[in-house]
């Protein structure tokens, strides 16, 4: 499986009513279920809200399966990019 980050314009996004937010997130996810009940290969890792936009992070196969959802669940893409590496860092203090 591939890791992608998903750009979602929204004007506004930051301001948005935590219960709005995990509505549409639930939207969201019935159709990552219903796409996963097809076989299809795909699942929403995060979510950030950063200004006007929503930066999601999935795992699928392919981009293909993430402009689906994208379409299937009404909320478009406004950019997609695969993410090539993930650099993980310790913050933690060992005494």
């Amino acid at each position: 499986m591939k890791k992608f980050l998903i750009r979602r314009e929204m004007e506004g996004a930051g301001s948005i009513p935590k219960h709005e937010l995990n509505n549409a997130g639930k939207g969201s996810e019935e159709v990552l279920e219903a796409m996963r009940s097809e076989g299809k290969n795909i699942m929403q890792e995060q979510s950030y809200v950063v200004g006007d936009a929503i930066f999601c992070i999935y795992n699928s196969d392919s981009e293909d399966l993430i402009k689906e959802h994208s379409e299937r669940s009404g909320a478009p893409a406004s950019e997609i990019s695969e993410i090539a590496t993930v650099i993980k860092h310790n913050t933690s203090v060992v005494s």
